[in-house]
């Protein structure tokens, strides 16, 4: 008897067949969809261009927020409270070689002096008062006492006249008329009014300045966007993987966008308010302090801004159809969509990609660095405008180097560079910065040129700052009567909530510049000439030293 044998095969065989294809299938797609965001599989050259700017743009905005907020707490305190501190400054020493004893004693003498400054400022009140005292070998020699707020501004000189001298802005008139020269204003402005007046917040400008950048993104075409793909970024040591897109405007294009920017400005009315809106509250604050400003009308403010995009969009209509002028933007692009340079190159008359614009902005893991050129079309060799900034950061550590080179010659205007070297710890903040520095001297064709460190040691407390340090500065090539260097210590504290008083001016305590009278300028000048030759007597060796045998 045969027995029956079944071929069929076995469902579960073919449903784990098509499980796996099914995970295969989600495997593939996932793939791709992250091939996609990640690495712009089937994105145009334009697409991937537009996104990186929508990226690096974004990243800007928030380190920039980030910034300002750490400003903004930094500054809170002193714009909010009164704040109490006294600065010091200590162990001056020159290095100088005097072949004049006398003058060797004077410096001698400098190392052993003191100057302490206290200084207190409301910002709320507007009021400032405080104090300056010159100390030599652990006594106090002489003093400035100071005060102000929003009209009335005084000083004392306590050894050598008793009173206060002082002289408030109500009194402007008298004073045009007594000493002629410009008028004076009615009030002092603070830093906070002029910072109340052209504030701004974020979400407002994003407002106003996110339609310009679709306008742009819009006009751009697939033809002016082409890419190269594995290109290598380097600077400075610090390199990654990237992609070169090139972004070419022709004279037509180029004069197309211009103008298209040009008439949406014109007509954006919530632009116009932004910028009229801090013009007219800085006018009005001026005006009412009592500052000679001339302010125009709002209607001819409005007429002045639309004719300054009229002139932009004449200059477009006037380009040459035949121009082969052309602008290129080159960009490097890593693979999360960050732009990590970014060179302008101008093609004119005949020469081509000359450098206007070049910048550098990196910021992965440890490492930041920063750098923005502005290139003379001129002087391509040597007209240029540069800043630079480098960063490694561990754990409470932070080394680097900044510089600013601005040259228009082979020799700089300005060429400053400095290495940092940082530690925050809880409340406490070290720091040490080693600069060199080059100037160009209008008097002379040497430049000044100089070298120097300063050291930080910054401690928040319950109600305050307390911090100290040094300043040490060396002239690389001194003329024969400069020193070749000098330095000096500064230690500081500041309270935060500590009340200010303004005394009250009195006749008794008190002489008003403006409206002192003949027999009263005669009393201050023989009081002061008592005082001075009291003050004499006091510090006769002292006095001596410095007259000379």
């Amino acid at each position: 008897m045969e027995t029956a044998t079944n071929v069929n095969p076995p469902r579960k065989s073919k449903k784990k067949a098509w499980l796996i294809a099914g995970a295969a299938a989600v495997v593939v797609l996932g793939g791709l969809g992250t091939a996609y965001a990640k690495y712009d599989l089937f994105k145009s050259a334009k697409t991937i261009y537009l996104q990186a700017e929508a990226e690096s743009m974004m990243k800007f905005s928030s380190d920039v927020s980030k910034a300002y907020g750490e400003y903004q707490d930094y500054m809170k305190p002193y714009l909010e409270k009164p704040v109490h501190s006294t600065t010091e400054l200590s162990d001056i020493a020159l290095d100088a070689t005097i072949p004049d004893p006398q003058a060797q004693k004077i410096l001698d003498m400098l190392g052993k002096a003191k100057i302490v400054m206290q200084s207190n400022i409301d910002e709320q009140k507007n009021q400032q008062s405080g104090n300056l005292e010159v100390h030599l070998q652990d006594k106090k020699l002489a003093s400035l006492e100071y005060f102000m707020n929003d009209s009335v501004m005084g000083f004392k000189l306590p050894e050598f006249y008793s009173k206060y001298a002082y002289m408030d802005l109500k009194d402007r008139d008298a004073l045009k008329q007594k000493l002629g020269g410009e008028e004076l204003p009615k009030r002092f402005v603070r830093y906070s009014d002029l910072n109340e007046a052209i504030n701004f917040n974020q979400d407002e400008l994003k407002t106003v300045m996110t339609p310009y950048a679709l306008l742009y993104a819009d006009s751009i075409k697939d033809s002016q966007v082409s890419i190269k793909k594995d290109v290598s970024f380097s600077e400075e040591g610090l390199k990654e993987d990237a992609r070169e897109i090139t972004v070419t405007f022709n004279a037509q294009e180029g004069a197309a966008l211009t103008k298209q920017i040009a008439e949406k400005a014109k007509a954006d009315q919530k632009l116009f308010d932004l910028i009229y809106s801090r013009y007219h509250n800085v006018a009005t604050l001026m005006l009412d302090s009592g500052y000679k400003v001339e302010e125009i009308s709002k209607e001819e403010f409005k007429k002045d801004y639309e004719q300054a995009f009229d002139d932009i969009i004449k200059d477009t209509e006037d380009t040459n159809a035949k121009s082969t002028e052309q602008l290129k933007m080159v960009v490097l692009v890593n693979s999360d969509h960050q732009i990590l340079s970014r060179k302008l190159l101008v093609d004119d008359k005949g020469k081509k990609d000359q450098l206007v614009y070049n910048s550098v902005s990196y910021d992965k893991g440890a490492e930041t660095y920063y750098r923005y050129s502005l290139h003379n079309l001129s002087d391509q060799q040597n007209g240029e405008m540069s800043f630079t900034y480098r960063a490694t950061k561990e754990k409470d550590k932070t080394k680097g180097k900044f510089s600013i080179l601005m040259k228009e010659t082979d020799q700089p205007i300005l060429d400053l560079s400095t290495t940092f070297d940082t530690t925050k710890q809880d409340k406490k903040t070290t720091g040490k910065y080693d600069f060199a520095l080059v100037a160009a001297d209008e008097y002379s064709s040497n430049p000044v040129a100089l070298t120097g460190n300063v050291t930080v040691n910054e401690t928040k407390t319950d109600n305050g700052v307390d911090s100290d340090g040094t300043v040490k500065v060396n002239f690389s090539n001194p003329t024969p009567d400069m020193p070749k260097g000098f330095s000096f210590k500064l230690k500081s504290k500041a309270e935060f909530g500590k009340a200010l008083e303004i005394p009250a001016m009195t006749a008794d305590n008190s002489i008003n510049f403006v409206t002192v009278s003949d027999q009263q300028m005669m009393e201050a000048q023989q009081e002061v000439m008592q005082n001075a030759d009291k003050f004499m007597n006091e510090h006769a060796e002292l006095v001596q030293q410095f007259m000379g045998p």
